[in-house]
């Protein structure tokens, strides 16, 4: 955390050296306050919870964030972004990156923010259509990490391209060495009122031999873990992701797949896995989703009486190893939501999930309701 601070203090100053009277830095005028509350409640049966009977019942606040947005000028600009007792931490650091917007040729940005990989995963969890987000962007998520990153944005393409540094993490039980991670997108079709959107992500990683796994709770936040690869010594990582989407007024649709090539220091022990997801949005009310600069924003209901949306996503996970071992192999889930957006800053969800695990000896299944209030600040 100290760390951190400083780092924030020494960009602020290295801006105010180099640019000198130049740069606004009365944070009455350049300071910028958001946040988000994700109030959820779950209840799930089966493979979902772990050694019980009954169904169980859980609410929890699965996210509390506050986000600073400091301008120092018309190209300098820096974010922090907290979260409140998420992660088993009373206070974590989200985002904290300084960037620069002078340069014709890209952007670039240094410091902790998400890496530049697939289409739900960089669009906010205040915007997604789930209330969790699919297998395939939980289960090969690369989360946000320290480095250097360029994007560039245009009419119709986006690219970013970034060195980040290996850490310990949920996945990886000690540091690793660097990782470098890319996406490029582009919208190969002018729809009216709607969009196109083709993607493809790639990112490499060096492990430095380093415990790794794969996690997922099955798209339930308050169940256990029914995802625990097994702890592979590994020593690199190669993912590559594909992207998918369109959207004509209220109707949209999106897709991706992605794969994961994990190799091991003992080569005997490689593995391979891959998913994919489908899903489709409906609304109700004169309302259709928004898309910018290679993802998707907020929606903004078009009418005081809020905004209403059908959705519905399947997704699976293959483990395509050539050797077994005893844990899960495939994992398909289904999920029916509905939302009701009341205004920009409040919306409900509802999401019916159905999921079905094949064990090397064995199958099981499992269901679960989910409810979600998100408030924005």
């Amino acid at each position: 955390m100290v760390a951190r601070r400083i780092f924030l203090c020494i960009s602020v100053t290295f801006c105010h050296m180099s640019f000198g009277d130049d740069i606004n830095i009365s944070f009455l005028d350049s300071l910028a306050v958001s946040g988000r509350v994700h109030i959820d409640g779950d209840n799930f049966n089966g493979i979902f919870k772990e050694r019980s009977n009954s169904s169980i019942s859980k609410l929890d606040i699965r996210r509390a964030r506050l986000a600073f947005d400091f301008g120092f000028s018309d190209n300098w600009s820096s974010k922090v972004q907290i979260a409140v007792n998420e992660n088993n931490k009373s206070v974590l650091v989200k985002d904290l990156f300084l960037e620069y917007k002078g340069w014709d040729f890209a952007e670039i940005k240094i410091g902790k923010s998400k890496e530049p990989f697939g289409l739900e995963r960089l669009t906010s969890s205040k915007n997604t259509l789930f209330i969790e987000r699919s297998l395939t962007s939980n289960i090969f998520s690369l989360g946000r990490s320290q480095g250097l990153s360029l994007m560039s944005k245009h009419d119709y393409h986006t690219w970013s391209a970034g060195i980040y540094k290996v850490e310990k993490g949920p996945k990886l039980r000690s540091d690793g060495g660097l990782a470098f991670t890319q996406r490029f997108t582009y919208n190969p079709v002018i729809i009216n009122n709607g969009v196109s959107h083709i993607g493809i992500s790639y990112s490499k990683r060096q492990l430095d031999g380093s415990d790794y796994e794969l996690k997922s709770n099955g798209g339930v936040f308050t169940s256990y873990n029914l995802l625990n690869t097994p702890l592979i010594a590994t020593d690199s990582l190669k993912q590559w992701g594909g992207e998918f989407a369109v959207g004509v007024n209220a109707l949209s649709f999106q897709a991706e797949y992605q794969t994961q090539d994990i190799k091991a220091l003992d080569r005997s022990m490689d593995l391979e896995y891959e998913s994919f997801y489908s899903q489709i949005s409906y609304f109700l009310t004169n309302d259709q989703r928004r898309y910018r600069d290679g993802r998707f924003v907020s929606v903004k209901p078009s009418s005081i009486s809020g905004a209403v949306e059908l959705t519905a996503r399947y997704a699976v996970f293959k483990n395509n190893a050539t050797w077994d071992f005893d844990e899960i192999q495939d994992i398909s889930q289904a999920t029916i939501g509905l939302n009701f957006y009341i205004n920009k800053d409040f919306k409900l969800m509802l999401n019916l999930l159905d999921i079905e695990a094949d064990y090397t000896n064995s199958k099981e299944s499992g269901k679960a309701a989910s409810i979600r209030l998100q408030f924005l600040l």
